[in-house]
Order: structure tokens, then C-alpha cells, then sequence
């Protein structure tokens, strides 16, 4: 007695099982890896930096930008801003409006490079009129407007070094093999729905 196997057709399902893998399932893991490992790369540096400047860590995670990948550009690139941050990051205490100099809090004091500093004349007031995000402003002349916002430090000298750079590198080594094994397996499990 003879006995006939085909499997073809059970070919043709690997074929384009495995046609999808390589079309989608990898290239969408490898997109989402690197935008998650580069964010995990950016906490870790303001996390650093913070301390050494004495500021939190928001204000640094804003002044560094995130050049997403995608599926035609698959790197992700951390930039850091040359601009400086802004000096109500550094305020000791209360960050609540005084509305005028001197206001009922007192002098507006900020620690920023290192050194905590009275600014005299200086106002905390919200940014736009109804705003809960507030800034540290000046008078420009003795008249009530114009007004002139304070700046502290900026972040480029201490993204820059050497050890922050390593702090960055070993994040990136830590996280992406365990992104990309959780993004593949949600990409495949999406498939076999």
C-alpha cells in the first residue's frame, strides 16, 4: 500500500507567514524598540543631569529632543537644546504667583549654578493670563510692562560629557534586547489574530 503526502499548500501558508515577518512584523518592532529604548535613554540622562544642576527633571527632558525612527530612518537620535532652562526650574520653594516684586512669599530665590541667589526686583507670575505654569519675569523700566523672563543654565556641557554619554549607552544595552523580544511578540501575536 502506497501512501501520498502533499504539502504544498501547508508551504505556501509558511511562505506567506513568513513573507509578513520579514514585511511587517520586524521592521514595526524595530521602529517601536528604538523610539522606547531612546526614551529610556533620555530619562536616564535628565535623571544625571538633574542633580548636577539642581533642577528637576521635567525641565531637562524638554530641553532634550527625540528624533523618532521609522520605518525609512530606523535610528532614533537624542538632541540636546542649546537654549537655556527656564529659572523657575531652579526656584527654592514655592513656585506660585507673587505677582509683584517682593510679593507676599517674599523675594524670589533660585538656585542655579550652584549658588542660591536673591533676585531683586524679580516676580513669579503665570506665563499667559489664566495659565497654572508659571515663570520668574523682571520690569524692564520703572513702567509696568515691558517685562523681561529669566533665564538659568542650559543642559548642552553636561549632556555632553563623557560619563553622561556612557549612562545613555548602558540604558540602551540594558533595555533593547528586552524591547525587541516584547515588541516581536506583540507584532506576532497581532498577526495570528
Amino acid at each position: 500500500m502506497t501512501f501520498d503526502l502533499s504539502v504544498e499548500s501547508d508551504i505556501k501558508s509558511l511562505r506567506r507567514g513568513l513573507h509578513a515577518l520579514e514585511k511587517h512584523v520586524v521592521p514595526e518592532a524595530t521602529v517601536r524598540t528604538l523610539n522606547r529604548v531612546a526614551d529610556s535613554a533620555k530619562v536616564a540622562s535628565a535623571s544625571h543631569i538633574a542633580p548636577q544642576m539642581g533642577s528637576r527633571q521635567a525641565g531637562i527632558k524638554r530641553r532634550i529632543e527625540t528624533r523618532r525612527a521609522n520605518f525609512k530612518r530606523l535610528w532614533a537620535t537624542l538632541v540636546a537644546s542649546d537654549r537655556p532652562l527656564h529659572l523657575i526650574e531652579f526656584v527654592v520653594g514655592s513656585r506660585k504667583p507673587t505677582q509683584q516684586p517682593g510679593g507676599k512669599r517674599g523675594p524670589v530665590k533660585a538656585k542655579a549654578w550652584g549658588k542660591t541667589k536673591t533676585y531683586r526686583g524679580a516676580f513669579i507670575a503665570p506665563r499667559k493670563k489664566g495659565s497654572s505654569s508659571t515663570e520668574i519675569y523682571v520690569r524692564k523700566s520703572g513702567k509696568r510692562l515691558p517685562l523681561k523672563m529669566l533665564f538659568g543654565p542650559g543642559i548642552m556641557q553636561l549632556f555632553k560629557q563623557r560619563e553622561n554619554a556612557a549612562i545613555m549607552e548602558s540604558k540602551v544595552m540594558e533595555r533593547l534586547p528586552k524591547e525587541f523580544t516584547q515588541n516581536l511578540a506583540y507584532y506576532l501575536s497581532r498577526i495570528k489574530r
